[in-house]
């Protein structure tokens, strides 16, 4: 069955907006003074050259920002958050010179952003050539600029840079988390970084806030995996992205994707045909080819529920798949189930 089974399969109920508290901001900053609470590494305030003025209304790149090379972790680390089930992340991105994207060679760069430990983002950034895979793709209004030159060009035709508002990614603005401590980290990783005259990054106008939905929804783990783990960031809202990552794949994957069912009560183990240790966590009621972004030992991707086929507490689930020759007889390696309840 095709993604498109996933909405026609679900009762079409009116939708109810999750109730939202008022925001607490728990950190903001324009990168004008490093907060004490940012634990830059190596990157330093940098003029923003011609990323000025690139941004929403009142939200737009000025003065200076925090640039960094790749392979450099930029830490925040927050405490005494106020009582709350979510937080939101505001933050222009800048994606300076040769980023060369997902490809194998150049090797690739990604950028991540950690949440307590947790991989919450991980997509890679292409500016120097057009052919190169870029794994981001910004929902309408967060590219702001693309592979032009804002003033940090090096010695050739490769560098060019980018401009993104990340806080305008729906899966920024609903992230599921609680404790009175947060540790967000970002990067830009893979085998592919070089020094800051061939390539960077930058971040502005960073914003964090704490709030409270009044029923969040939930991504509950279940099940063993053989391999891969699925995880989910964000608050499972109708008509909202769900960010899903997966870890651990075994070395030469050749895709990974997402199987969505409808029930959880009849798992089913698969050691008799060929993948011992893997199990099939639910039904296959909706989809079994729901593709996922691989990159290289991990994937990336996200869910959406559309109004109005979806409804609050709505239960579903989801299990992510690899296909992976050399690990078995079967060639299938399996994770761990995702509960999903859609929030009111």
């Amino acid at each position: 069955m095709t993604r498109n089974a996933l909405f026609l399969a679900l009762p079409m109920l009116a939708l109810l907006g999750p109730g939202l508290a008022a925001q607490t901001t728990v950190l903001t900053t324009d990168f004008s003074t490093l907060p004490v609470a940012i634990s830059p590494g190596v990157a330093t305030p940098t003029a923003v050259q011609g990323y000025a003025g690139l941004g929403p209304a009142g939200n737009t790149f000025g003065g200076t920002f925090l640039r960094s090379p790749t392979g450099n972790t930029v830490t925040i680390q927050l405490a005494n958050l106020p009582p709350h089930n979510a937080i939101g992340l505001d933050l222009l991105f800048a994606a300076i010179d040769s980023l060369d994207g997902t490809g194998t060679f150049p090797s690739g760069d990604f950028f991540a952003i950690t949440i307590d430990g947790n991989t919450f983002f991980r997509e890679s950034f292409a500016n120097a050539l057009p052919t190169q895979v870029q794994s981001y793709v910004p929902p309408p209004g967060v590219e702001l600029a693309r592979r032009v030159d804002l003033g940090f060009s090096g010695p050739g035709s490769f560098y060019t840079d980018s401009a993104y508002w990340l806080g305008g990614d729906p899966r920024f603005q609903h992230i599921g988390h609680s404790s009175p401590t947060l540790t967000i980290t970002l990067r830009i990783e893979g085998p592919g970084i070089q020094p800051l005259n061939d390539e960077s990054w930058a971040i502005d106008n960073l914003t964090i806030t704490a709030f409270t939905v009044a029923d969040p929804g939930s991504a509950t783990v279940y099940g063993a995996s053989c391999g891969p783990s699925l995880s989910a960031f964000g608050l499972p809202v109708v008509a909202q992205a769900l960010p899903l990552f997966v870890q651990d794949l075994p070395p030469g994957t050749l895709w990974a994707g997402l199987a969505i069912g409808l029930s959880d009560a009849t798992p089913v183990p698969l050691d008799g045909v060929g993948a011992p240790g893997c199990w099939l966590w639910h039904d296959l009621a909706i989809t079994l080819d729901w593709g996922l972004q691989l990159q290289s030992t991990a994937a990336t991707g996200s869910l959406t529920v559309a109004a109005p086929y979806g409804y609050p507490g709505l239960t579903f689930f989801l299990q992510a798949w690899g296909l992976a020759p050399a690990s078995n007889a079967l060639g299938i390696v399996s994770s761990n189930g995702l509960r999903i309840v859609l929030a009111s």
